[in-house]
């Protein structure tokens, strides 16, 4: 199998799928065309826990070879949501250290259709938002017109302050698959607006049947750290697990 350059990082303790070779050459491509302020990875869907086998530009999110997958892959397989859809495109994700990214995914599928890989990319665009904002501050122009007022720009003299800050976060780049399990685990109890000790058991349903659709229990371990979480034993998580599977 074809090998990416030495600029691009492989996992050597995987056996990498033939579906993903075209893809390796690539990576070195896009991150020569881009910059080095762009990140190009690939991800294996078959070890969620490590699914990151090549890396190209990891400083940029801090990430090595052997990671997990983000949060955006389990829903994506889970849900399948995107079954009609060969790739997303610039979207705003977040690393674990508060850094924002414009971020896009390829689907890599198999001869039978299904998602076995993913190629990504995030750009960190904070100095072109840097430069965007000067430019905002230097041409700002008041409401001089009756009843015009200046916008939120010119009053505070500068405009957001990252490109990607203006929509909702789509995806998080974890380091670590428990930072995985547990960020979307308290996300998503947080997200219910009672404390975990005071939720009734239709109310813990409820988390357990979104932390189900964010595709957490794909993850190893999962079920232990929702337990903990929610305040219950391991028995009574996969007791909701399959109320919410049978549709309760």
């Amino acid at each position: 199998m074809t090998r990416a350059s030495s600029a691009t990082v492989v996992d050597a303790g995987r056996v990498l799928r033939a579906e993903f070779e075209p893809y390796l050459p690539l990576m070195d491509f896009f991150a020569e065309l881009l910059g080095p302020r762009t990140e190009v990875v690939l991800h294996d869907t078959s070890d969620l826990s490590r699914s990151i086998v090549a890396l190209t530009n990891g400083h940029v999110s801090g990430r090595s070879v052997g990671g997990p997958a983000t949060d955006l892959v389990l829903k994506v397989l889970q849900n399948h949501e995107h079954d009609d859809r060969d790739y997303l495109a610039n979207y705003l994700a977040e690393s674990r250290t508060g850094g924002t990214f414009r971020s896009s995914t390829f689907f890599i599928r198999d001869a039978g259709g299904d998602v076995v890989g993913m190629l990504c990319l995030n750009i960190d665009d904070e100095p072109l938002a840097r430069a965007r904002d000067l430019l905002a501050a230097i041409t700002a122009t008041t409401g001089l017109v009756k009843g015009a007022t200046p916008g939120p720009e010119a009053a505070s003299g500068s405009a957001s302050a990252s490109s990607a800050s203006s929509g909702p976060v789509a995806e998080r780049l974890s380091m670590h698959v428990d930072e995985l399990a547990l960020d979307g685990v308290a996300r998503i109890v947080a997200a219910q607006g009672v404390e975990p000790h005071r939720m009734t058991p239709d109310e813990k349903v409820a988390a357990v049947r979104e932390i189900e659709r964010a595709g957490v229990f794909l993850l190893k371990g999962a079920v232990a750290q929702v337990a903990e979480a929610l305040h219950v034993s391991e028995p009574t998580v996969y007791r909701y697990v399959r109320q919410v599977r049978q549709g309760g």
